[in-house]
């Protein structure tokens, strides 16, 4: 109902990204406009970036409930979108490689949503976590007042990221509108990443102090479930997370290796190093059609390549984590020592390596048979 932040919640999704699609609509049939030159043409850059947001929108928002949905629903907006700029009177053409950048600013967009997305792997605890966090984010985007807050953080990012640039990054390859747009779009996607975490974290505070329902999000709810929808207030678990340190140097390692296997491949294929087999021609024939696309165009697929690279690094560090997150009262999460043996209640007890505390999981409440339940002794 109405009286359910959550359902505010959809609703304001919904509504951002409907205007998004219609603003984008807007912006690339305006007659005749034309950004920047042809040697300085930030025109594919702002396709990549605005497909993503509003990729972003599409899947976070209940038009888009799946990845597939939103997949198919942005293909099929882009499509639209290149095709009616060939109306008389808008002094505008059907550009291919605009579909590249759309299609670029889409599969970013997924694939981060897919690496940011909730783990199937992980303890209960692990999972909780995630789904508290969720239930934080669809707090804070309730209210359209918070909206307008994280829309006005990024504008001003955008602003400082684009003088920074344009100032201090002028270069003979690139030029100043292209830097500005570059840097407007960092800082735009810096800054505001930065509100939404900060009022998801309020948001949270705001759960556990009024007690609300993780699933409707109203509040307070009873111990035992909510009145309305079932649902229920479950706190923070007590168990340990895994150590950020293990996390670190994971993904430090993966990130080191690939770059060096990225470089080496690339070295490679430029033929710079001396007595190595030449590239196949399909190769140098893709190289050469890199080298002669604009350079908008040309960091687009940089930016889309990057992007899909970190998210892929992202999604494999938080599984891993998850995984790890499987072990607990089996493994120590600090230095990976056997617990078995050691003297622990069933709450859990201290590592006889390291001395850190851990814990372990409480039996399920709803037992299978006879033999399962709180009663069991372990």
């Amino acid at each position: 109902g109405r009286d359910s932040p959550q359902w505010w919640s959809a609703h304001w999704r919904s509504t951002a990204a409907i205007l998004a699609v219609l603003t984008l609509l807007v912006g690339t049939h305006i007659p005749r406009l034309e950004i920047g030159t042809i040697e300085d043409g930030p025109d594919k850059l702002l396709h990549f970036f605005a497909f993503m947001v509003i990729t972003i929108l599409v899947r976070i928002s209940p038009l888009g409930r799946s990845g597939v949905r939103t997949a198919v629903l942005m293909v099929l907006l882009a499509a639209f979108d290149e095709v009616t700029q060939e109306l008389p009177g808008l002094n505008r053409n059907f550009d291919p490689l605009d579909l590249i950048a759309d299609a670029s600013g889409i599969v970013t967009a997924l694939c981060w949503c897919f690496a940011l997305g909730p783990t199937r792997r992980g303890s209960r605890s692990h999972r909780l976590r995630q789904f508290r966090r969720l239930a934080g984010l669809r707090l804070m985007l309730a209210s359209m007042t918070n909206w307008i807050h994280v829309a006005t953080c990024g504008v001003l990012g955008a602003m400082i990221g684009g003088v920074l640039l344009g100032v201090a990054g002028r270069n003979p390859v690139i030029g100043p509108i292209t830097m500005v747009v570059v840097g407007g779009m960092t800082g735009f996607v810096a800054s505001a990443i930065i509100m939404i975490e900060a009022g998801r974290r309020h948001s949270m505070n705001r759960i556990d102090a009024e007690y609300r329902c993780l699933a409707c999000l109203r509040g307070p709810t009873s111990v035992q479930a909510c009145s309305r929808c079932g649902g229920r207030h479950l706190p923070e678990p007590s168990s340990a997370r895994v150590p950020d340190r293990r996390v670190v140097l994971r993904t430090s390692s993966l990130v080191l290796l690939l770059a060096g296997l990225g470089i080496g491949a690339y070295v490679l294929l430029l033929g710079l190093v001396p007595g190595a087999p030449m590239p196949l021609p399909v190769l140098r024939g893709s190289m050469s059609w890199y080298e002669g696309l604009q350079v908008s165009m040309s960091m687009t697929l940089d930016a889309t390549f990057l992007g899909i690279f970190a998210a892929m690094v992202v999604w494999w560090n938080r599984r891993r984590t998850a995984i790890t997150s499987e072990l607990e009262g089996v493994r120590c999460l600090s230095c990976g020592h056997d617990l078995y043996g050691a003297s622990a209640g069933l709450e859990g007890g201290r590592c006889p390596e390291c001395g850190a505390d851990f814990k372990m999981d409480r039996p399920d409440l709803m037992a299978g048979s006879g033999e399962q339940g709180e009663n069991v002794s372990r």
